[in-house]
């Protein structure tokens, strides 16, 4: 992969104290050349002390009216306590995602009255669910509202499939779609070289175990992917050099499409720059595939509908 230099780049953190130590201490380690703002200095005078051994890593703090009309982006990193795999019904997710949706709301209305204007990366389970209402609260571009999705899932695949057939990752072609708690892979789509991942393991020759799929498959839907805070830090950070850097990546990250001001959730791959959500890929699906992924966006949506009318009648069971 080629080096990134990240410029000039001012970024707020905002969100779960825990969470955002963890960030800024993968941050340090790696010497990210950014500059990342914070509301508190006694909370974080580990990781304040941490930068003197950086050269390129720089953590400030922000006066409570500073002017943030110059600020490259926000970082949202909420705590997960309202996350349950075990629960799907979209009224009782909608009812447990309420309070850290206030928490979120207060934090863009924070930003936006002193004139924010850029990019926010969103990290969390249902980040679908923190995304659209990032839009619905502050008005922004929604090229410029970007949840992590299922870029974990995707680079956890991704090295699996090095290790296992032993090639280099620029020869894996794949992405992961669908949500972050409910992630599906076009397997049809996932490419070794030249040669479909498919015909890859169907080739007598290579001896390969045909349960090979559902094992990969049982790896990315461990529901503590979304929880892990290792595994979450790095996404982050990769995500980071595209959005901020110079490079650019096409990966599933949540984003939404707007049409007729009307809001709706776009959960396949898309190019992503300097610019935010650049453009969506069409990707060629499977009826079962598609089906599955306009399922996941209804879901998510009927949650919405959920939170907006602060009710319980949810319509999945």
């Amino acid at each position: 992969m080629r080096s990134v230099i990240i410029l000039n780049s001012k970024i707020i953190i905002k969100g779960d104290q825990q969470r955002i130590s963890n960030l800024l201490s993968a941050m340090e380690v790696k010497d990210t050349p950014v500059t990342i703002l914070l509301d508190n200095q006694e909370i974080y005078t580990n990781e304040i002390l941490a930068t003197e051994m950086c050269h390129n890593f720089r953590i400030e703090v922000m006066e409570l009216d500073a002017k943030l009309g110059e600020i490259d982006g926000m970082i949202y990193l909420p705590d997960n306590p309202f996350y349950d795999p075990e629960i799907i019904d979209a009224s009782t997710i909608a009812e447990n995602i309420r309070e850290p949706l206030m928490q979120f709301r207060m934090a863009i209305n924070d930003i936006i009255s002193r004139g924010f204007n850029g990019k926010i990366m969103i990290d969390c389970p249902h980040d679908e669910i923190f995304v659209y209402f990032a839009a619905y609260f502050s008005g922004l571009d929604v090229k410029k509202i970007i949840g992590l999705g299922t870029l974990p899932q995707e680079i956890i695949l991704r090295e699996a499939l090095v290790r296992k057939f032993n090639v280099s990752g620029d020869d894996i072609n794949v992405n992961t779609l669908g949500l972050n708690t409910h992630n599906l892979v076009a397997w049809s789509r996932v490419y070794i070289g030249p040669s479909t991942l498919l015909s890859y393991i169907a080739d007598d020759s290579k001896n390969y175990d045909d349960k090979i799929i559902n094992n990969f498959s049982e790896q990315i839907s461990n529901h503590k992917i979304v929880s892990n805070s290792v595994i979450q830090s790095k996404a982050v950070m990769r995500l980071l050099t595209c959005v901020y850097g110079k490079n650019s990546l096409i990966c599933s990250v949540t984003s939404l499409k707007k049409e007729n001001d009307k809001l709706s959730l776009s959960l396949g791959p898309k190019l992503v720059n300097q610019f935010g959500i650049f453009r969506s890929i069409n990707l060629q699906l499977a009826d079962n595939e598609q089906e599955e992924l306009t399922h996941d966006a209804e879901w998510s949506m009927d949650i919405i509908e959920n939170i907006k009318k602060g009710n319980k009648n949810g319509k999945k069971n």
